[in-house]
């Protein structure tokens, strides 16, 4: 009765009603209350004073005297109650809170392979939704019909939404009817999703839940909890949902920020979502070759293998060779494949594969890793690269001061290699020399447009004295400015002691400094035979057989060789290919055969000048191989750049947050851009394209970069923008954006630390594909204490003061009528 009353008191003051789940509670509420015994001296004493006084008259009947009495007691008790200072408090109570977080770091797309076909069924049947849904978003190709989703789509968060939103988001629809849900996300941080208080939050909610994708860089799963925890501490939720592979990559781990919701009695109900099984993968990265190969070359497709739960397994390794124009799913014709051992996890294995291309063109080739049951993902298992095969004559110019035997067997040779253009300059010859000889021509190139013809140049022991000072620097720029070849066959003479201070030291890959002929100075030299180094040995120029162990076999058995030069310092950029096999120097053993980058060409030295006995009891078998691979391996830079212009970045793999260095160069200063700036498109498979500017060089003015920051995971194609305007393909670089390593070095779904979470908290665990008793294991709601409404002072009011001035008028009419004044 009184309850009603208080309610429809508040309903007639205007108090707000109940929102859905919750309840109002009206009560008077005294602002100034008195002692308990003053109160009950007034209220008792004043009530028997009055019935005291009505007893003792005698001039009205018994009825009146109590009615009189009557309302001079309920003005005491309402005189009371204004000088109290009522009020009319409503207290509200609601349904409890429930946290709802959802991992979305980035190894929440990986879409895992179950080792039962059962539990790969129910991960793709929840996931389903979760990708019908996409697809049929505003701005995807086509509608999707109802499906089974495929197994490259059963994403651990694919999973974890379909979870939620199946059945047009059945769970969050039961949860919202008991509780107020918050809706998470936790991965670099802990964002607040939705809050869904009412039937109509869940549509807008899901509609969220859908559009987020995985791309948290870490996994904050304990610094998660513990955030939600601390919002709502004052009024802590009923419960804790988890939906998450369990892996904590940065921050608290979560059992630990589980015993905060254990001191606070706080259970955790946690949902695993991925495989707990050793993940699996194989992995090519890193994939060299050269760009510009000639037919029947001996061309290295060389990439590491990175292998994921197969180690000591055997996987097939394969080339293959795609049309031009074909599709990307198309396969391709196998050229060749290799089988090998899978390397330990975490170490990754160099494995190679050697093709002698027999026709030209620009060919498309991929290598890649065949696929193996289960394997966590298989877009990462091929390497794709476009190499240009070529059959042309390459134009060689041999120098030599002295018809030395060196000198003697590779000029028989080359002049019957079919793919070598000789042209020969002996500075001690005759006049008469070059007319006797068909590949002599009187003197070495005076003009600089007759040197540049050559593609690479053999420069033996020559006398410099017999150059200018302007052939020279010819010669120089012949490799820095047009890309071609030089290489220096050391002599007893001249070559290289003598060209110390002249333009060619510059060329040198060694330092003149410490340089010396032992033999001049007394020094025997002993028989030795010559060391491949670690890049000698991967290199083309010493490929004799059919792989890298049989080349090595055939460079041991070659001939002794029977003098060096002392060159023991290397420079700075050199590459060594061929050691001695025990003289040392200040830098540790003698180089013998290396190389550096010169501006755009190549430059070489050869320390010692009898290769010529390597055609003991072989011929040319070996001796020709060698010239023609050396001078290949020469040219490429000059036939490279032969191109318009070359984009190119950094690395073919970059870690979110990398920044990117994309460089374009011209290789014909006839296209360089006159402004200071060029442009590139940048664009991403499935996405928008956007544009980069690429600022000139500081040192070179046919060099223009840029910087690409902030770009999202995926695979990447820059494109060179006109101007200028190129004749042929225009020039393209590929890259992959990849998760930081941090969320990958753990992929599999930890599962033991879920469980230890929950149970740490009274709560439970449930793996994503049978997680259907979650909601009937949760903790009975209870209503708990909300916001209570100000209170709406009643002493003051006019109802009040009309029901006093009432009682007050009603006493004196009546005591007027029984003439009792």
């Amino acid at each position: 009765m009184i309850d009603s009353l208080l309610q429809y008191l508040a309903d007639r003051m205007g108090v707000e009603p109940p929102r859905a789940g919750e309840a109002v509670a009206p009560h008077i509420r005294f602002e100034q209350p008195w002692p308990q015994w003053a109160l009950l001296s007034v209220v008792v004493g004043g009530s028997a004073f009055v019935i005291w006084l009505y007893r003792r008259e005698t001039r009205a009947s018994g009825l009146m005297k109590a009615v009189l009495a009557s309302l001079r007691i309920a003005l005491i008790l309402l005189t009371v109650f204004l000088l109290s200072e009522a009020a009319l408090s409503v207290d509200r109570t609601g349904l409890p809170y429930l946290a709802l977080l959802v991992d979305d770091s980035a190894s929440e797309q990986i879409a895992d392979q179950y080792e039962k076909p059962e539990a790969q069924a129910q991960a793709a049947a929840l996931a389903a939704d979760a990708v019908a849904k996409a697809a049929s978003a505003p701005g995807a190709p086509g509608k999707a019909e109802p499906k089974k989703a495929k197994d490259d789509e059963t994403t651990r968060l694919a999973v974890a939404k379909g979870l939620l939103l199946n059945d047009d988001a059945a769970m969050l629809r039961t949860l919202q009817k008991q509780h107020r849900v918050r809706l998470y996300l936790v991965s670099n941080a802990t964002r607040l999703l939705a809050e869904i208080d009412r039937p109509e939050d869940v549509a807008p909610a899901a509609e969220k839940l859908r559009a987020v994708e995985p791309v948290g860089a870490q996994t904050r799963l304990g610094d998660g909890l513990r955030q939600v925890l601390t919002e709502l501490r004052g009024a802590p939720p009923s419960a804790l949902i988890l939906v998450s592979d369990g892996q904590t990559t940065e921050g608290e781990p979560l059992a630990k920020a589980a015993e905060v919701a254990a001191r606070k009695g706080v259970p955790l109900f946690a949902v695993g979502v991925g495989s707990a099984e050793p993940a699996r993968d194989l992995e090519l990265t890193d994939l060299l070759v050269d760009d510009v190969v000639f037919v029947d070359d001996a061309v290295r497709f060389q990439a590491k293998l990175s292998a994921r739960g197969f180690e000591g397994k055997k996987v097939v390794v394969r080339l293959r060779e795609r049309p031009a124009g074909a599709k990307p799913d198309e396969p391709g014709r196998e050229i060749k494949s290799i089988e090998v051992d899978a390397p330990p996890d975490g170490k990754p294995a160099r494995v190679e594969i050697v093709h002698d291309p027999k026709e030209t063109g620009d060919k498309s080739f991929v290598l890649e890793v065949e696929p193996r049951p289960r394997e966590l993902q298989v877009d990462n298992n091929r390497i794709e690269r476009t190499v240009s095969v070529r059959k042309e004559k390459l134009k060689v110019l041999l120098v030599e001061s002295e018809p030395r035997y060196e000198f003697r067997y590779l000029k028989n040779y080359l002049e019957r290699e079919e793919t070598i253009d000789l042209s020969v300059v002996l500075l001690s010859s005759d006049p008469e020399y070059s007319e006797q000889d068909r590949s002599a021509i009187p003197v070495f190139p005076a003009s600089k447009e007759d040197l540049f013809a050559y593609d690479v140049v053999l420069f033996g022991d020559v006398d410099a004295s017999y150059l200018s000072q302007t052939q020279m620097r010819n010669l120089s720029e012949f490799a820095t400015e047009k890309g071609g070849g030089v290489l220096f066959i050391a002599g007893e003479l001249f070559n290289p002691l003598s060209y110390r201070g002249t333009p060619l030291e510059a060329l040198l890959p060694i330092e003149l400094a410490d340089a010396r002929n032992p033999s001049a100075v007394g020094s025997p030299v002993a028989p030795f035979h010559p060391e491949l180094t670690l890049e000698g040995r991967t290199s083309p120029i010493f490929r004799f057989g059919g792989d890298e162990a049989e080349s090595a076999r055939i460079w041991q058995d070659l001939p002794e060789s029977f003098w060096y030069l002392e060159a023991p310092r290397k420079k700075p950029g050199a590459l060594v290919l061929v050691d001695h096999a025990s003289a040392t120097g200040s830098d540790g053993k003698l180089p013998l055969i290396l190389y550096q980058f010169a501006g755009s060409g190549r430059t070489m030295f050869h320390a010692f000048d009898d290769t010529w006995r390597w055609r003991f009891r072989s011929g040319d078998r070996y001796f020709g191989r060698f010239w023609v691979q050396t001078i290949r391996f020469l040219a490429r830079s000059r036939l490279a750049g032969k191109r318009q212009a070359e984009l190119q970045t950094d690395r073919r793999a970059y870690e979110r947050g990398q920044p990117i260095q994309i460089r374009v160069r011209f290789p014909n200063p006839g296209l360089v851009p006159l402004d200071d700036e060029t442009s590139v498109q940048v664009e991403r498979q499935g996405g928008a394209g956007r544009t980069l500017k690429l600022r000139r060089s500081p040192t070179a003015r046919n060099v223009f970069e840029g910087v690409l920051s902030q770009a999202a995971e995926g695979e990447y194609t820059a494109r060179l923008l006109p101007p200028p305007v190129l004749d042929g393909p225009i020039p393209t670089a590929g890259f992959r954006v990849e998760s930081p390593a941090g969320e990958f070095e753990k992929v599999q779904m930890n599962e033991s630390e879920l469980r230890r979470a929950a149970a740490a908290t009274a709560g439970a665990y449930y793996p994503a594909t049978a997680a259907a008793g979650l909601l009937g294991d949760l903790p009975k709601p209870s209503k708990v204490p909300l916001e209570t409404d100000p209170p709406i002072p009643l002493w003051n009011s006019w109802p009040i003061l009309a029901l006093f001035l009432t009682l007050l008028a009603s006493e004196w009419i009546l005591r007027k009528r029984a003439r009792m004044v």
